[in-house]
């Protein structure tokens, strides 16, 4: 779907199509999207709560243990799936909703630190 919009380019006016598109992650159709390279999820505060349970600086590790439950490693494999989706990205579409409620979740959960070299 195609809004055309009136656009005045240096005195002469030209009728641009703005795109309306269906963002990747909230599956809404919007007129504000970014079309490039954006992460196949954003944070999702349920998985981020089982990272903290289980340790947020060494999750992974539980994988290796064996006396853990079926349900646990489930719960885990869960995250390696999470962790994945989280840190690939591809070419996609994404509305400006979306990207402010990434970056608020991010600071949240991924904070910028002070590296001192």
């Amino acid at each position: 779907m195609f809004n055309i919009i009136p656009s005045d380019n240096g005195g002469t006016n030209i009728l641009e199509m703005k795109k309306i598109d269906r963002c990747h992650h909230c599956g809404e159709d919007k007129a504000d999207c970014y079309y490039g390279f954006i992460a196949m999820t954003i944070p999702i505060p349920e998985a981020e709560a089982l990272i903290e349970k289980w340790g947020r600086d060494n999750w992974w590790e539980n994988l290796e243990r064996t006396d853990i439950t079926e349900d646990e490693f489930k719960e885990l494999d869960g995250l390696t799936v999470y962790d994945q989706l989280l840190s690939t990205v591809g070419r996609g579409v994404q509305c400006n909703d979306c990207a402010q409620k990434e970056a608020e979740l991010y600071e949240k959960y991924y904070p910028k630190t002070d590296l001192k070299i």
